[in-house]
Formats: structure tokens, C-alpha cells, sequence
């Protein structure tokens, strides 16, 4: 039992030395402002980046971050190319990742043609049940819709790998509807319906509800095996530390206000 003792507390220790020696590495999406996404220098901006980038100094923790296509990012996490990111914790990020609480509720919107057929049926959808009959479109890598549709049987689903090739498909006529976070997508419609083109017409026919049912809580997920697992209480406690004194306002305000500008490219 002493030896046992013994080599418990030398993996402990090295473990600690490990997590010093090396930043905790974040990886996250590029393409969703303004929680996160690659700023005009390339690098990570955004609220998520903010947060994160004040709570690890509190913490005393180096911070390496990077922003790729999402289904990207998340790959680098699972393969536990990075530590964390900041998402959804869904039952399948469960298996293999442990949460903060909530860093920020976001509510997604629900996009569609004003000209549709459906359109009066889906300006009714007050939960996912309700959207069974439509064909939505979503984005590869979102896991938590995946979820949704799945147990909700919402089968009628096109996968495309961008924000954008989803917008392009709803301006097309070739999907009924999008869900996706509100100021992220305003910016991006904006733009389209104001540049011209052979989808501008298609664009200024797309409209937006809000229902009650898509406030998502979105946490840092950190993977079980990584060195870091076990500050999550210790980043909770800094996010309301950041809350009190007046820090975590300041950020979302920060760019709540100017989205649109701050995301523009």
C-alpha cells in the first residue's frame, strides 16, 4: 500500500508540474460572431474569447487558442489535440468532457422565405416537435440540433459545411427553414441582401421568429483526461468574480452593441 501511496502522489505531482509547464489549449469556432469567431488579424475575437482570455489570467493559467471550421475544432478536442472549447454540453460531449456552468445564454432564431408555401405554419413553431414537416438546414458539427432532431424525429435534414452554404440554400428555395444564433445571422443577411447578386431577391424574402424554446447554455467543456480537468471550480468561481465586479458586463457590451460592424468582412 505505501508504494501505491508513493506513486499516486508522484503522478499527482507530475501531473501539476505538466499542467504548469504547458498552456491549457482552447479551440473553438471561427464562424460565429460575436460569441466567437477569427477576427481581422486572424486571430480568435468575441465574447467567448474575452471571457476566456480574462477568467485564465485571473486564474494564473497560460491560454493558447485557435479558431477553425467548427466540425474542425471539435475534432482537435476529441482527438485531444486541445484541451477545451466553448459549447453545448450535449450527451455525447458527456462521454469524454466535463463542464463549467453556463458562461452565457445565447437564443438562436429561426429563419425562412416570407414567400414559402409554409410560411404561416412555420410562423406557429413553438417547439422542435412542430418542425417535423419542414426541411431544415443545419450545419456539419452541430451536435446539439443532432440531438434535437433526432429525438424529436426531425428527419428531413440537409447537412452543408458553413453558415453561409445554409443561408444559400434557404435564399434558394431549396430548404424551408435555419436555426441559428440571432446576431451571427442578421450580419450575414444584411450584407447578402444589400450586395446584389443572383440570390439578393431570394435574400430579402427571408424573414425571422424567435420561439421560447432555443435559449441554449453554452459552458467550457474540458476533456476528462486533459491536465486541466480539474479547475472548473475555480473557473466558475472567476466568472463570478468577473460578474460582481462588473468585468463580464463590459465584454458583452462590448460587442453586443456593434455586432454587426465587428463582424462584418
Amino acid at each position: 500500500m505505501g508504494v501505491v501511496r508513493v506513486v499516486l502522489v508522484f503522478l499527482l505531482v507530475v501531473g501539476a508540474l505538466f499542467a504548469q509547464e504547458r498552456p491549457f489549449i482552447w479551440a473553438d469556432d471561427e464562424d460565429y460572431c460575436p460569441a466567437i469567431y477569427r477576427g481581422a488579424n486572424g486571430r480568435p475575437a468575441g465574447i467567448f474569447n474575452d471571457i476566456l482570455t480574462e477568467a485564465f489570467k485571473r486564474l494564473g493559467i497560460p491560454l493558447k487558442k485557435g479558431v477553425y471550421p467548427w466540425k474542425r475544432a471539435q475534432k482537435l478536442v476529441k482527438e485531444g489535440k486541445a484541451d477545451g472549447m466553448v459549447t453545448i454540453y450535449t450527451k455525447e460531449r458527456q462521454k469524454f468532457m466535463v463542464a463549467s456552468k453556463p458562461i452565457w445564454y445565447i437564443k438562436e432564431t429561426i429563419f425562412f422565405r416570407r414567400d414559402n408555401p409554409k410560411a404561416c405554419k412555420m410562423l406557429k413553431i413553438n417547439s422542435f416537435d412542430d418542425m417535423r414537416d419542414f426541411v431544415v438546414v443545419e450545419t456539419m458539427g452541430s451536435g446539439w440540433s443532432k440531438e434535437q432532431f433526432k429525438k424529436h424525429g426531425i428527419k428531413n435534414v440537409v447537412w452543408v459545411p458553413t453558415v453561409d452554404s445554409a443561408f444559400n440554400l434557404l435564399a434558394k428555395g431549396r430548404a424551408d427553414l435555419y436555426m441559428i444564433f440571432d446576431l451571427n445571422a442578421y450580419n450575414k443577411l444584411l450584407k447578402r441582401q444589400q450586395e446584389g447578386g443572383a440570390l439578393q431577391k431570394g435574400y430579402q424574402e427571408i424573414i425571422a421568429i424567435a420561439p421560447p424554446f432555443t435559449a441554449l447554455p453554452f459552458s467550457l467543456l474540458i476533456r476528462r483526461d486533459s491536465p486541466y480537468v480539474n479547475i472548473i471550480e475555480k473557473f466558475n468561481q472567476v466568472i463570478e468574480q468577473m460578474k460582481k465586479d462588473g468585468t463580464y458586463q463590459k465584454i458583452k457590451k462590448r460587442y453586443l452593441g456593434v455586432a454587426p460592424a465587428l463582424c462584418a468582412k
